[in-house]
């Protein structure tokens, strides 16, 4: 038993330095690199999360500017067609009052056409009629004369 722990003894003796010089090398790289890597990293996310909220901010910032231009847009749109509907009325109306024009011209005319018309039938009439008694009269003469031939 006593060799066993003589050879562990050894064992220990022998292991210390490698295990101080472990202790060691952790000490000194955690210091060294890790410490540093951590606040580099730690930096960089930070900036990264700011970065990604300075851009959402951005992305709020440009939709809202795009709704605000689609409504101005739509606005836009709106009072053209409202001035379009107003210039079609518009038309509408010009063109009702030209055929309105147009008809009531076109109806003087016609009764002025109508009125001619019906003087001239008259006056064909009574050209006829005194015609007619004319003709009647040399064809009764006409008829009276042969007979007494």
């Amino acid at each position: 038993m006593e060799q066993i722990f003589i050879s562990l003894r050894e064992i220990l003796v022998l292991a210390l330095p490698a295990f101080f010089l472990v202790l060691i090398l952790h000490i000194y790289l955690k210091r060294v690199l890790f410490l540093p890597m951590e606040t580099v990293l730690e930096e960089r996310r930070r900036r990264t999360e700011g970065a990604l909220a300075g851009s959402e901010d951005a992305i709020r910032a440009a939709e809202e500017k795009l709704r605000q231009y689609e409504a101005k847009l739509a606005e836009a749109r709106a009072a053209i067609y409202q001035d379009n509907e107003a210039a079609r009325k518009q038309l509408a109306e010009q063109q009702d009052s030209a055929i309105a024009e147009a008809r009531a011209a076109t109806g003087a005319q016609v009764a002025e056409a109508r009125a001619a018309i019906a003087e001239d039938a008259a006056a064909a009439r009574t050209s006829l009629s005194a015609e007619a008694d004319q003709l009647a009269a040399r064809i009764a003469n006409t008829i009276l004369a042969g007979r007494t031939q």
